[in-house]
């Protein structure tokens, strides 16, 4: 039997054998079970190390990680058109705009920021508006100079708040969670892949994090920051 790779599974195999220079093995499989770039995976890993926090992440598209560092991640801007429609990224993680032309890879969507709390276990940092409802507003501050310390060293950059601490505005729907999204959490030094909701949940659960979602992965609402 003769055995086929298909082009993305090549591009794949080709940017983590490459990355096996920058970085060590532990990165590279993790990136390779995440989709998050290796090099961000040692970025993340050193820095909630180094700054004591706690940081949970909706995976990007799986095969994305062959384009993690290579194309700009997705914005707030590449997810619609002029008219309002939604631009959604195809197979690998990859999308290009209708309109602009330019070409976009999945990005980490943060689930949930937190730091080492004085009297043990972590406080969180609100990484969204703190105007409910508002779609852009400032962030608590030291959530955002998380985010920035964070964002100095990320090829590909978080783009945008936390959604556990997202209220929606009156017109859009909280996005929640899938039975079958994968999630990332790196905490002081240390990443863990978390294959579905029950496993991300029961991440929350193990370290004291609130969990905003009812059974399904709805919404139930942001905690106040």
């Amino acid at each position: 039997m003769t055995l086929k790779a298909s082009i993305a599974e090549l591009a794949v195999f080709q940017r983590l054998n490459q990355a096996r220079s920058q970085v060590g093995p532990a990165e590279v499989l993790f990136a390779q079970e995440s989709d998050i770039g290796p090099e961000d995976v040692a970025t993340f890993k050193e820095a909630t190390r180094r700054y004591g926090l706690l940081i949970v992440m909706r995976c990007p598209k799986r095969g994305s990680v062959a384009f993690q560092g290579i194309f700009r991640p997705k914005r707030s801007v590449d997810g619609y058109d002029s008219l309002g429609n939604p631009v959604k990224s195809g197979e690998s993680g990859l999308g290009v705009h209708p309109e602009r032309r330019n070409i976009f890879v999945s990005d980490y969507d943060m689930m949930s920021l937190w730091t080492k709390a004085q009297e043990g276990g972590y406080r969180k940092l609100f990484a969204s508006s703190l105007t409910p409802g508002a779609k852009q507003g400032a962030w608590q501050r030291e959530a955002m100079d998380a985010v920035r310390l964070l964002n100095t060293g990320l090829q590909s950059r978080l783009q945008h708040g936390a959604q556990d601490d997202f209220t929606p505005p009156p017109d859009r729907k909280h996005p929640g969670v899938k039975p079958d999204t994968r999630f990332a959490a790196f905490r002081e030094g240390q990443a863990s892949y978390l294959p579905d909701m029950a496993a991300c949940r029961a991440y929350y659960g193990e370290w004291g994090l609130s969990w905003p979602y009812d059974d399904a992965g709805n919404f139930l609402g942001a905690a106040k920051p």
